[in-house]
């Protein structure tokens, strides 16, 4: 009996003997546990978040836990002022020159303008073509002339441009320009298919009426290139390379919104800064309809802007590759607020004005806000706008 008594006892205290060791090394544990936590940047991190969840902090210990996160902090950008924007022809130029000067002119910026109408040349661009002074923003039409254009603008000046298509460019300069008349085919059922169908007969047969020199290779052209020129292979590559290192961003007519997001992008500007309502949109009377194979035709015939517009065109679809995973987030972003844009400023239901063989929108009245009027007025008014402000007279002088 003795004996299973001191077995009994033995197994109790050996028992109790485990419950004080487990609970003394749970103490223990959580200690050292505690003391890890502690000193290491591994507390309590959230994986989704990689932000401490302990406790929310404050004062400038919540700014500090921000920079901990896994996405890394925008950096801060200044927005880019100084602009030469080469005006092409039916590229939707009148839409970005408008964009263009309603930035510089709400921020009282100077333009190189014509002292009249709204070209400053059909020619090369010349110094003498605007009054002395070095200016912010030049965005009228002329052709390209670097040296002469450096000699005006301030030295960190950007220089961009938009181009399109020659299948399409063509007929839009035709039917736009209304070149049938000098050409003498305004009977014809379709004058461009006409055209198109012996354009060097048309152009023999009539060697001199106004835009003529947009009849073949027009954006060349407007890049400062002469007809003899854009035949010769070897001035025409070098052409080529010398504008894609001359130009900071050469947009596509074909992908105009995608052209607006690496224009946000270079030049650091805001969401309302690119907001547009189209302008310059030719009449469905001076529309022509163009069959694959007069499209094909009309590239041929315009070789020489085929291989320029071929060539950035890759160069512009890269860009658009490297803009990031925003891409199309900010194309819906931006295209949610130009069809807000359009209904606040404009009734779309309603058929649009014709004015200067182009649609102009009717003005939704109720909203006759100065964002909506500026937003409507065509680079033609904007052009008579900035000339006649005293402030850029004002300013000129200043940088005189």
């Amino acid at each position: 009996m003795y004996i299973r008594k001191f077995k009994f006892l033995l197994i109790a205290v050996l028992l109790l003997g485990s419950v004080i060791a487990i609970h003394h090394f749970r103490n223990l544990s959580s200690i050292a546990l505690k003391d890890v936590y502690t000193n290491s940047s591994l507390c309590c991190v959230d994986a989704k978040s990689d932000r401490r969840t302990h406790s929310r902090p404050t004062g400038s210990e919540e700014k500090h836990s921000d920079s901990t996160t896994t996405k890394p902090p925008k950096i801060a950008c200044k927005p880019h002022q100084h602009i030469v924007f080469l005006k092409t022809h039916k590229t939707g130029s009148s839409t970005i020159t408008s964009i263009l000067q309603r930035y510089g002119f709400l921020r009282n910026l100077t333009f190189a303008t014509p002292k009249r109408g709204h070209v400053i040349s059909s020619t090369y661009f010349n110094r003498k073509q605007v009054l002395p002074g070095t200016y912010d923003l030049l965005v009228n039409h002329v052709r390209y002339n670097r040296t002469e254009m450096e000699a005006v603008m301030k030295p960190d000046t950007k220089y961009i441009t938009i181009i399109r298509d020659p299948s399409t460019q063509l007929e839009s300069v035709f039917g736009y320009f209304q070149l049938f008349n000098p050409l003498h085919l305004q009977n014809e059922q379709n004058p461009y298919r006409t055209f198109m169908s012996k354009p060097q007969y048309f152009l023999d047969r009539y060697p001199k009426f106004r835009q003529r020199s947009y009849l073949r290779n027009p954006l060349l052209y407007d890049f400062g290139l002469d007809h003899v020129q854009q035949l010769n292979q070897t001035l025409l590559n070098e052409t080529i390379r010398k504008i894609e290192k001359e130009f900071d961003l050469i947009m596509l007519q074909e992908y105009f919104n995608e052209s607006l997001l690496l224009l946000k992008k270079l030049f650091c500007w805001e969401w309302d800064d690119i907001l547009y309502i189209a302008k310059g949109t030719r009449t469905t009377k001076l529309r022509y309809n163009v069959s694959d194979k007069i499209r094909e035709v009309s590239r041929k015939w315009c070789a020489s802007d085929a291989q320029l517009y071929d060539h950035f065109k890759l160069i512009f679809l890269e860009k658009v590759t490297n803009y990031g995973p925003d891409l199309e987030k900010d194309l819906k972003i931006l295209e949610f607020k130009l069809n807000q844009t359009m209904y606040e400023c404009t009734l779309p239901d309603k058929a649009p004005k014709v004015r200067n063989r182009a649609y102009q929108p009717i003005a939704n009245s109720s909203n006759n806000n100065s964002f909506c009027q500026y937003m409507l007025k065509s680079d033609q008014a904007f052009t008579t706008i900035i000339r006649n402000s005293p402030k850029q007279n004002t300013s000129l002088m200043i940088n005189v």
